[in-house]
This record gives structure tokens, C-alpha cells and sequence, in this order.
């Protein structure tokens, strides 16, 4: 019996030749070309720091966790509800209670 059980030896053989090639070297040059091109783009910078705008932290103060079952119909509506109207479910609870003057 042979060590190439499979019919792979040849193959093994040609893949053990291959070796990754060296990383480039990157001129800061053509880094600041790169990154003037991609903001042309219209593409955001991700690095740490180089947020254009920060992000909108809310500050609610201490919360409580309420879970509820709700008909499929009324929770639909009022997740389309918040949606619409670009609310966190908690803000919608709180302006559907302020409609209702509670």
C-alpha cells in the first residue's frame, strides 16, 4: 500500500512549492491618493477618530425591562408606528402616552 491513498501526491507536491510573496512596501503617498479617491467616492473612513459626526447617545436614566404578548396585528402596528416615525419603542410608548394625556 502507498502513502498517496487518494491519488493527491502529485498535487501535494506542487502545493508544497508555493510560498506567499512578501508584503509591498506602502508609500504614505499613495495611502493619502487612495483615501482622497474613496472619500470622492463617497465612502466613510472607519478608522477610530475619524468620525465625521458622533453618534446621538440618549441618556434615559435608570430602565426597567417590560415584557408583554401583544396580538400579532397591534405589535405589526405599532412597530410600523415607530418605524414611521423613527422611534425607539420605548419613545413610541412614551408619545402614544402623552396623546392619550397619561
Amino acid at each position: 500500500m502507498t502513502d498517496d491513498t487518494y491519488g493527491f501526491g502529485e498535487t501535494r507536491k506542487k502545493l508544497a512549492g508555493i510560498s506567499p510573496r512578501p508584503p509591498r512596501e506602502v508609500h504614505p503617498e499613495s495611502l493619502r491618493k487612495t483615501d482622497a479617491a474613496s472619500v470622492e467616492a463617497g465612502f466613510v473612513p472607519r478608522e477610530p477618530g475619524a468620525r465625521t459626526a458622533p453618534r446621538r447617545q440618549k441618556s434615559v436614566g435608570p430602565t426597567i425591562t417590560i415584557n408583554t404578548r401583544v396580538p400579532v396585528e397591534i405589535a405589526e402596528r405599532f412597530i410600523a408606528f415607530c418605524d414611521d416615525n423613527r422611534l425607539a419603542y420605548w419613545e413610541g410608548i412614551d408619545d402614544l402616552m402623552k396623546r392619550a394625556g397619561i
